[in-house]
């Protein structure tokens, strides 16, 4: 059997062109998923440094449709649980974007690292003019209806993430709920 060369030629091409392919679409999402929490962290400092109300409310009275309904759930009960609390501090004590140290005077996107289906993107926060080397906040992004959605925030200098830490107020108001009701401190 022979194969003439201009078979070899264009079977050479046609598999040049689909690993091209396979190459350059993680790079588009890698760049695409950079720049959406890029965006997300210019305007949130520029807005949440103005905004008076608790930490993390501007994003869910401006910009919903940017969190999960799992992290806008999880935070909607948080703030109902201060109200109701008044002066006791039962809620998140730190910013639910920039973690316990608060707002940096910039955040800078680093390493991205993107796998099924879900986007990591390293934030490192700019104190005085100097940059972090180690990422201070971790967003957890997904694709949904094509569009980033961000799912998770982690905090890794600070050995917690979003979703976690407010499962676990919760769960701890519970307790001390059943707790109180059978007389034990």
């Amino acid at each position: 059997m022979t194969v003439s060369r201009s078979t070899c030629v264009v079977c050479l091409l046609c598999l040049m062109q689909f690993l091209s392919g396979q190459e350059k679409k993680p790079t588009g999402v890698n760049n695409s998923c950079r720049e959406f929490v890029g965006k997300f962290y210019s305007w949130y400092l520029t807005n949440a440094s103005k905004d008076q109300g608790r930490a993390g409310d501007i994003v869910l009275n401006r910009r919903p449709y940017l969190l999960s309904p799992v992290i806008i759930r999880a935070l909607r009960e948080d703030d109902k649980a201060q109200d109701k609390a008044g002066s006791d501090l039962v809620s998140l004590d730190a910013d639910p974007f920039a973690g316990g140290d608060g707002l940096a005077e910039a955040y800078n996107v680093g390493k991205v690292t993107v796998r099924d289906g879900r986007c990591w993107a390293e934030v490192h926060a700019v104190w005085m003019g100097k940059e972090d080397q180690m990422p201070d906040i971790i967003p957890e992004l997904v694709i949904k209806n094509g569009n980033w959605l961000f799912v998770n925030f982690s905090f890794p200098n600070q050995g917690w993430n979003l979703l976690g830490a407010l499962k676990a107020l919760r769960e701890g108001e519970k307790q001390g709920r059943s707790s109180t009701k059978k007389g034990t401190p």
